[in-house]
């Protein structure tokens, strides 16, 4: 009888960006894999990587359902809805085991698990609350999380504040922590530094960015937690002298495009000022970049701040939630709180004046390797056969 096994995920954006190295483990030992997902309401990424996505579920012999699940908690209605379509699945499927994801897809997921009596495996990629983070978080997500534990077998985590805290106070089976998604760091450090330098001048020539300016980049989602806006609040602190050599662009797709082109506008900076869109040659752009700058409000790991640091690129980053992990404060990059703009732009001018470094190397970032990543998943997977 073939061993089953679901991935879930509350938007398929999760399964997408994280999940196709896992997926492949699973398949390794012998499981087929389900994964159920909301494939309509995407999440975090383009239309086109949805329909490739879906392809590659296709030609990978993973077999798709498609599941409600509404944005962030969703609504009774819906919930209700979806955990309806989730028993569905369960019945018609005998799961040695279900692999979980985001808040809302864990939770249900781990309500129908148990009601059908199946292993839950959760991960959190970044608890909702943290040191220093909103109180909402912890009077909301936090019960939430402490409560659920209870009915997971295995809980990862992918920072090692969220780790400390599982480790603590929840009460999960078994706890284990990854370094995310894990990297290539081995194959980016084979990338030379005139290959570098070519795609450097590539970008550059793209954007109309002169080979000699300042520039600064961000990779993520346009929204209210990746806080790009407080990047533009820091320019705006800068002097004229400061801002007429500077460039910032953000590739990532999202809601807040045109309030962000409106703030850049607000201090005539527009003309210095890029949204890219998605992009698929996050490295180049790394490459391109004086500055690599993170800002989210909140991060679980931030593979984008993490991929910037490995091609050599200086990166500023928030310092709530994991990025702290692979920032080494003056060595790799700084740490800032993503409320202070002032902070920031301090920041910035300290970097101005400073040679772009494309080759930098350092050790401890080679625990982020995803060679590193799939060993501990390969452990945790292995326990349920």
């Amino acid at each position: 009888m073939t061993k089953k096994v679901l991935m879930l995920a509350a938007k398929a954006n999760m399964i997408q960006q994280f999940n196709h190295r896992n997926i492949k483990i699973l398949q390794d030992l012998g499981y087929e894999v389900h994964v159920a997902t909301n494939m309509v309401d995407f999440g975090s990424m383009s239309a086109e990587e949805n329909e490739r996505f879906k392809q590659w579920m296709i030609d990978n012999n993973v077999i798709a359902h498609q599941v409600d699940f509404e944005r962030r908690m969703g609504s009774l209605k819906g919930n209700i809805r979806s955990i309806r379509q989730l028993r569905q699945i369960f019945r018609e499927n005998d799961f040695a085991f279900i692999h979980a994801h985001s808040p809302l897809g864990s939770i249900l997921g781990r309500l129908v698990a148990k009601q059908f009596k199946v292993p839950t495996i959760y991960t959190a990629h970044g608890f909702h609350f943290f040191k220093g983070g909103p109180k909402s978080g912890w009077l909301v997500f936090y019960p939430l999380e402490w409560f659920f534990s209870f009915i997971t077998d295995t809980l990862i985590t992918i920072n090692d504040e969220d780790y400390e805290l599982a480790e603590k106070h929840m009460h999960a089976k078994r706890t284990f922590k990854i370094n995310g998604i894990g990297v290539d760091v081995v194959h980016e450090w084979l990338v030379t530094e005139e290959e570098k330098k070519s795609a450097r001048q590539n970008i550059r020539r793209e954007l109309g960015i002169p080979a000699d300016a300042f520039l600064l980049s961000s990779v993520g989602e346009l929204s209210d937690r990746k806080n790009h806006r407080v990047v533009l609040e820091a320019l705006k602190l800068m002097s004229p002298d400061e801002l007429k050599h500077t460039y910032y662009v953000v590739a990532g797709t999202g809601d807040n495009g045109d309030m962000l082109y409106n703030l850049a506008k607000n201090f005539n900076f527009q003309e210095h000022f890029h949204l890219l869109g998605y992009r698929s040659d996050i490295h180049a752009i790394n490459y391109a970049s004086d500055v690599s700058i993170f800002p989210s409000l909140r991060e679980g790991l931030g593979i984008a701040g993490l991929d910037a640091t490995v091609d050599g690129t200086y990166l500023i980053g928030t310092n709530n939630g994991g990025v702290s992990d692979y920032i080494r404060d003056g060595v790799n990059g700084n740490l800032f709180s993503p409320d202070s703009p002032q902070e920031l732009s301090h920041l910035i001018k300290g970097r101005l004046q400073r040679a772009p470094t494309m080759n930098r190397r350092f050790d401890f970032l080679k625990r982020f390797d995803h060679a590193n990543v799939d060993k501990v998943m390969l452990v945790v997977y292995r326990r349920y056969e």
